[in-house]
């Protein structure tokens, strides 16, 4: 009798009704949770750097970092990892969502996707011009045999796909819509991030700011992984966009709720140097290759930190 009573009651439970494609969001009167989250409500503005006057930095190094997706301690850049756009949540979403969401469907004036154009060196990110809106729209896409676009003056539209010279790329024609394979967003699986380390002496402290930001797309070809730097970003630009974006349950604490900004900023990754400053211009598997690479790694992040010690009298 027992068994007969609790049957109805799970297949019950297993129908499932699709969901209101007309639904935004929760009514005035349902709280989603059990209490008013107001704490965690979202900045209108990411708070304002220090002013820095040169004179003040008696020391600086810029930094390329390489921040792996698929470390343990980095997935919250990747996760939510959904495919089907109709499905993202705004109000959890993965870092490469986030960017092109912005970049195909925000402001186009506002957020800007700077080109990786053939033999770019590292330094000059943002020297190469930006994508144009039809170009955002290619981002990441892969083009078959067909007509490529052209813009009004009958030039035709190109996009970034990477050389042997990871992670800096050449050119790839765009092709009409649908006549490529769809950008899935899924394969973002790292992030290049330009940065400058400096001690300022008026504040007795070493500091960084990230400069840039470059999702890089892994694909797999005939059985051969293939990785593709897809743009750049200038990070100043976008701090206000990252301060109102949630992290996806970050800390396993619903309570205190992280913005991606917060988490770039207060270092809440885990990233591998790939090149510093130097006067060749070399990345460092330029010249160390494997276990001799990691290593070079590790000294120059060890050596970033002696200077900040040194600086001091004990």
């Amino acid at each position: 009798m027992c068994v007969l009573f609790f049957v109805p009651f799970c297949v019950k439970g297993q129908v499932l009704t699709p969901p209101d494609p007309n639904y935004s969001e929760n009514p005035d009167t349902v709280i989603d949770g059990a209490y008013e989250k107001v704490h965690n409500q979202t900045k209108p503005k990411a708070y304002k750097y220090p002013k820095i006057k040169e004179k003040d930095i008696v020391w600086s190094r810029t930094i390329w970092r390489e921040i792996d997706l698929k470390q343990k301690i980095n997935h919250h850049f990747y996760y939510p990892a959904i495919q089907n756009r109709e499905n993202l949540n705004p109000e959890k979403m993965s870092l490469i969502d986030v960017v092109m969401e912005a970049l195909q469907y925000g402001d186009s004036s506002k957020y800007r996707a700077f080109q990786i154009p053939l033999n770019s060196a590292p330094g000059n990110e943002f020297k190469y011009g930006t994508l144009t809106n039809a170009e955002k729209r290619f981002i990441g896409t892969t083009p078959r045999d067909s007509v490529p676009i052209r813009d009004e003056d009958g030039n035709i539209l190109r996009d970034t796909i990477p050389s042997p010279g990871y992670p800096f790329g050449t050119n790839k024609i765009l092709m009409k819509p649908g006549e490529v394979d769809d950008f899935n967003r899924t394969e973002v699986t790292k992030w290049i991030i330009k940065e400058e380390w400096f001690f300022d002496k008026h504040r007795s402290s070493m500091d960084v700011r990230i400069i840039g930001m470059c999702p890089i797309q892994t694909k797999v070809e005939d059985s051969t992984v293939k990785t593709e730097p897809l743009f750049w970003i200038y990070f100043p630009e976008w701090r206000d966009l990252f301060v109102q974006t949630k992290v996806a349950n970050f800390t396993k604490n619903n309570a205190q709720q992280r913005s991606y900004l917060g988490i770039l900023e207060k270092r809440m990754f885990a990233g591998r140097i790939i090149q510093e400053s130097n006067i060749m211009n070399r990345r460092v598997t330029d010249y160390m290759i494997g276990l001799d690479a990691i290593l070079e790694s590790n000294r120059i992040k060890e050596e970033i930190f002696n200077i900040e010690h040194d600086m001091w009298e004990y």
